[in-house]
């Protein structure tokens, strides 16, 4: 029980880290002081939050099917460790475009990387 609550505890911790992480601008303090100017900035936080927790879970879904479609077994541990929160792989700053590029497949996803 102990071990479960510390799992959740975790990944609480890691949404906290991400909403941390994306909130960059203004040194995670709101600065605008008006309620309305307050909360838009905090439901903005929200959006962007879960775009990327459903990103993460769309493309921790394609890489478990690759697996077991490899016949490799997807074990309740695995699915244990598994985060939607994760961040290292995203990046905030740079350079963006939103022309799609060659590699990004029929459904809009980008290909996952080869198996090891």
């Amino acid at each position: 029980m102990r071990r479960r609550i510390h799992a959740q505890l975790n990944k609480g911790e890691q949404l906290h880290a991400l909403r941390s992480w994306l909130w960059f601008g203004g040194d995670g303090v709101l600065r605008q002081k008006q309620e309305e100017a307050q909360q838009e900035v905090v439901r903005c936080l929200n959006v962007v939050t879960n775009v990327v927790v459903v990103s993460n879970t769309v493309y921790a879904q394609l890489a478990l099917q690759r697996q077991q479609a490899a016949g490799q077994p997807v074990l309740p541990e695995h699915l244990a460790q598994l985060s939607p929160a994760r961040f290292a792989h995203l990046n905030r700053l740079g350079r963006y475009s939103f022309q799609l590029p060659a590699d990004v497949l029929v459904n809009g996803l980008r290909p996952l990387r080869p198996l090891p």
